[in-house]
């Protein structure tokens, strides 16, 4: 099955590392933590299904209500 990269600017630090340790628990998914323009940036690897995107944009605006979904997916 494909795979989709998905990247979120976060509001800080804190943010970040309670999505680290959350994703880190989900199946298929795969986490990378990383800085852009000094904000703190989230890329979540998971598979390329609608169902399985929405799952992880709705679980990174559980944790960072102030999260942005980045351009460039891969």
């Amino acid at each position: 099955m494909t795979r989709i990269t998905l990247r979120f600017a976060l509001s800080g630090p804190e943010a970040q590392a309670d999505l680290l340790r959350e994703f880190a628990m989900h199946d298929g998914v795969e986490i990378r933590p990383a800085v852009q323009a000094g904000a703190p940036v989230i890329e979540v690897e998971t598979f390329d299904t609608v169902t399985t995107a929405w799952d992880v944009r709705a679980t990174v605006g559980m944790f960072d209500d102030a999260a942005v979904e980045l351009d460039g997916q891969e």
